[in-house]
């Protein structure tokens, strides 16, 4: 079972061990320490590509993370997608599910999902006055209910990202979602499930393949023989995903119903 670790603590969940041994992570650079805005009220964390060239443009990955974790978990997950391409920013959850503060999720109250569409634009207005930033490849990503919430934003505001990538989120429903239904055709989705994802039952998903179909949405919907999408393979996958966005070339026909999957492993913060 390919779980994300707990952060925000020395020690992880206790959780069943994969067969599989975890790697170490790739050697990243991380930009910032999470950090308060004047503008919002949600802490931040950048990523930056090895060897950033100040000169390139680089497309920008904006990511929401799992339920009980953090903004850090960009500077974990990010390596796996690849340690040169991106630009990252993970923003922190609207609600502390711990007492001490260090682990998040996502309300989706009409109030929570306008606070977090706020601190999406002001966490790319941020990298952009930071770093190299291509204005026209923002792709806004998420593991779970961030998966779910960055789906949410992304088809309210289409128009603003080159592309979307839900890692085992559901497809949200209600809050205006379809409101701006040209913008939210125009955005290119990914979405990743895998099939013993217990968060996400048959019906469900059928259910919720059934609204894409009716939003007809361009949705690139790829399932995995995995317990969970925290996995090497559909990281890498996503990388190829986005590159082929970038480069002005996509390829929607190598998705594989079966791979040779690997656990990611993740160090606390």
């Amino acid at each position: 079972m390919n779980r994300l670790s707990s952060f925000g603590s020395s020690e992880p969940k206790d959780a069943p061990q994969s067969s599989v041994s975890k790697p170490s992570p790739p050697s990243v650079t991380v930009a910032a320490l999470p950090q308060w805005s004047p503008k919002i009220d949600r802490p931040r964390r950048f990523f930056l590509p090895t060897r950033y060239e100040p000169n390139y443009r680089y497309p920008l990955i904006v990511w929401l993370h799992g339920d009980g974790s953090n903004e850090n978990e960009v500077s974990q997950v990010l390596p796996y997608v690849s340690t040169q391409n991106y630009i990252g920013v993970g923003i922190r959850g609207s609600r502390s599910v711990d007492p001490v503060g260090h682990r998040f999720d996502w309300s989706f109250s009409q109030a929570a999902a306008a606070r977090c569409e706020d601190a999406i634009f002001q966490a790319i207005d941020d990298a952009a006055q930071r770093y190299s930033v291509h204005p026209d490849r923002v792709f806004l990503a998420g593991y779970g209910n961030g998966g779910m919430m960055a789906r949410r934003v992304s088809l309210r505001h289409g128009n603003a990202f080159a592309g979307c990538i839900s890692l085992g989120g559901r497809f949200p429903s209600g809050g205006g979602i379809f409101s701006n239904l040209g913008a939210s055709r125009a955005v290119r989705h990914f979405w990743g499930v895998a099939i013993n994802n217990s968060a996400i039952s048959h019906d469900d998903f059928a259910s919720d393949i059934e609204m894409v179909a009716s939003a007809r949405l361009k949705m690139d919907v790829r399932r995995y023989t995995t317990d969970d999408e925290m996995d090497r393979g559909i990281l890498r996958d996503i990388d190829k995903w986005m590159m082929g966005i970038v480069t002005g070339t996509p390829n929607l026909a190598d998705a594989k119903e079966t791979w040779d999957s690997a656990a990611v492993g993740f160090s606390d913060n």
